[in-house]
Parts: structure tokens; C-alpha cells; sequence
């Protein structure tokens, strides 16, 4: 009988224990809970992400422009170095509104014949003045540049004054452009004397850079 009263309290609260997790009762707080069981995850059924641009490296960054200073003559001599290729020298600036109106028609030819032709665009924005070297125009120029899309063409930039250069050139005015053959010579010379048709002077890559271009590539190389 002893035995059977020291057993009883035992036994009475082990079946207390058992309703209560039964029924959803919460245990009172002298038992233990049950540890929790937790499912395994299955590698199968978690949720997959594309790869970000860090993980594959494929994070693209613009390739940055590059203005390099040259003079006239610096300018004939790198086109003489593209030999096998037809080279397009346009001679611009940013205060050159007929200028900024052709410039996307030279980063169009660059894309149109990528293999067969160099583009280049030659800023003279430098007036000489004392107090305004070529560096104080470079901002400008890039910025220019940059809004025109002009990535893919190499871009260079006058370190003589403008009136000199235009003297050095015999030219009147911008825009200019110089076509020269896969041989290194020049082609022809587009300017304000150069008539587009209909009485009008000009330059105009639709009607005349565009197609001398074109035949040139034709040409076999040297």
C-alpha cells in the first residue's frame, strides 16, 4: 500500500503531461515541452535566384573617353598609321551648331562599317587665349562628347588656336570633314565650299560623306 501512495503522485502528474499535449493545453511551466520536430529541407524544392552581376562577373562598365591633344599635322601623320583602313577626320566644336547637327552621322559610319573605317573627331574649341590654355575647354569637350555617344570614334583635340588652325588648313569655317583612303591619302575635303545640291554649300554625310565612304571600303586593300 506504501508503495502504490508513492507511486500515485508520479504517476497522476505523467498523465496530466499526456492530456495536456493532447488536447493543446500549454504545459505548465515546472514540465519540459517536447522538443519541436523540424522537417528536413529539401535542396529540391528551395527557391532558386539568377545569378546577380557580382556573381558572374558580367558587370558591365562604360568604357571611358579619351580626348587626346594633337596638332594638324599629328592628325595627317595617325591617319597615314591607319593604312588598310578608310580614316574620317571631322573637324568640330562645341559652339558649332551645323557641327553638333552631323556629329551622330560620324558615330553612325563607325558602327556601320566598324571593320573597314577609323572615325575621328578633331574639337577646336582653343581660341589661344592666355588666360584659357587647352585644358580649360576639356571639360566641356568631354561632356559634349559624352552626350553625342561618341565611345566608339577616337577623339582628339586642337593644341593650336583656332584662326591658326583654320589658316594651317586653309579652311573658312567648320564643319569640315577629311576622308582619306585606305592607302593613307586624302580622298576629299567636305567644307562650307562644297555644294550638296540645289545652289546650297555644305557638308552632309546623307548625301556626300556617307556614299564616298562607302566606295572606298569597296576598294581592296593595300
Amino acid at each position: 500500500m506504501s508503495r502504490l501512495l508513492s507511486d500515485s503522485p508520479l504517476r497522476g502528474l505523467s498523465l496530466m503531461v499526456v492530456f495536456c499535449l493532447g488536447c493543446g493545453v500549454s504545459v505548465p511551466s515546472g514540465v519540459p515541452p517536447a522538443p519541436a520536430r523540424v522537417p528536413p529541407v529539401s535542396t529540391t524544392d528551395a527557391a532558386t535566384f539568377p545569378p546577380t552581376k557580382a556573381d558572374t562577373g558580367l558587370a558591365t562598365v562604360s568604357k571611358p573617353l579619351e580626348l587626346r591633344d594633337m596638332n594638324w599635322e599629328q592628325v595627317q601623320a595617325f591617319a597615314a598609321e591607319h593604312k588598310g583602313k578608310v580614316v574620317v577626320v571631322d573637324v568640330w566644336s562645341t559652339s558649332c551648331e551645323p557641327c553638333l547637327q552631323e556629329f551622330p552621322h560620324l558615330v553612325a559610319l563607325q558602327q556601320q562599317h566598324a571593320d573597314d573605317v577609323v572615325c575621328v573627331s578633331f574639337d577646336c574649341d582653343f581660341i589661344g587665349a592666355k588666360n584659357k590654355p587647352v585644358d580649360y575647354y576639356r571639360e566641356r569637350v568631354l561632356k559634349a562628347l559624352t552626350d553625342l555617344k561618341a565611345e566608339t570614334i577616337i577623339n582628339l583635340m586642337s593644341t593650336v588656336a583656332a584662326d591658326e588652325l583654320f589658316v594651317q588648313m586653309d579652311l573658312d569655317s567648320i564643319p569640315a570633314v577629311y576622308v582619306f583612303d585606305r592607302e593613307g591619302k586624302l580622298s576629299k575635303r567636305f567644307d562650307n565650299r562644297t555644294p550638296v545640291g540645289g545652289g546650297v554649300e555644305g557638308i552632309s554625310y546623307e548625301t556626300q560623306i556617307n556614299p564616298l565612304v562607302a566606295d572606298l571600303v569597296k576598294a581592296p586593300k593595300p
